[in-house]
């Protein structure tokens, strides 16, 4: 154990963690039949999924859309096999990085160290494997979820999110006001040590699908193409990055929420 507080019943609904690297897009291309192939025992399901992206350059300050069409990455996605119900440990493989992802399953949010022993077991196989020399850093992320279903404590009657008692960050907005209401979307980056570099992201959202549904991204990055990490290395970088979230998680949810999520 770090010290740092955990809790029994936190509100996250997904953890990922990834190490980067420079792979080249056709040596990755080529390489990833085969990884397929000898991780299919422990990651049978296989589902690639795309995403797009467009060329965004800065203009006097503002982001601007550069001419051009999007661009579609394949992402490669491995799940394992659950006992029953659906797939919730997975891995995530782009040129750029190795990824794994822990969903919450009903009521289980599930711990770091199991998303953490699969990086653990995987990590030096991969480099091998992709002939990656060095990683670039790290990223940690917790996405947390409040709404009826995981946090039926902070709604009201009639449906409403009481997200000032549950987050600090609404807790004391200035002006006159009567409540607070959707949408909300608000961004903000803490830089938590500049030499390493570590940088902390905020993120606080509405969900589209459900009026009383906020997001709550928590993420964690210790990019610099000037890094050369080992695995071993990395790893450390990890848990630091864990860290930083356990320390940011507990800086930004109120007292009240903290209670209610039983620390351990």
């Amino acid at each position: 154990m770090n010290g740092k507080k955990t809790y029994k019943k936190p509100p996250i609904v997904e953890r990922v963690i990834c190490v980067h690297a420079d792979i080249k897009p056709e040596l990755f291309e080529a390489k990833v039949p085969e990884w397929a192939i000898r991780i299919r025992d422990t990651f049978p399901i296989s589902r690639p999924i795309s995403e797009w992206s467009l060329n965004i350059k800065e203009m006097n300050g503002v982001p601007v859309i550069e001419n051009g069409m999007p661009k579609a990455e394949i992402i490669q996605l491995f799940w394992k096999r659950p006992p029953k119900g659906e797939p919730f440990c997975g891995m995530r493989l782009r040129p750029s990085r190795l990824g794994f992802h822990l969903l919450r399953e009903g009521t289980d949010a599930h711990d770091f160290e199991e998303i953490y022993r699969e990086m653990e077991t995987w990590i030096d196989r991969w480099m091998d494997h992709f002939e990656v020399k060095s990683i670039k850093g790290i990223t940690a992320e917790y996405f947390n979820q409040l709404n009826a279903t995981i946090t039926p404590q902070f709604m009201l009657p009639d449906g409403r999110l009481l997200l000032s008692k549950a987050f600090k960050l609404f807790a004391d907005i200035p002006g006159k006001y009567q409540g607070i209401t959707p949408p909300y979307n608000n961004r903000i980056r803490l830089i938590v040590d500049e030499a390493r570099p570590c940088y902390f992201d905020l993120r606080v959202r509405s969900e589209n699908t459900v009026h009383a549904s906020v997001r709550i991204d928590f993420m964690v990055t210790t990019l610099d193409r000037n890094k050369a990490l080992s695995a071993k290395e990395a790893l450390a970088e990890l848990h630091l990055g864990h860290d930083v979230l356990l320390e940011q998680f507990d800086c930004f949810f109120s007292e009240e929420a903290k209670n209610s999520f039983v620390p351990s």
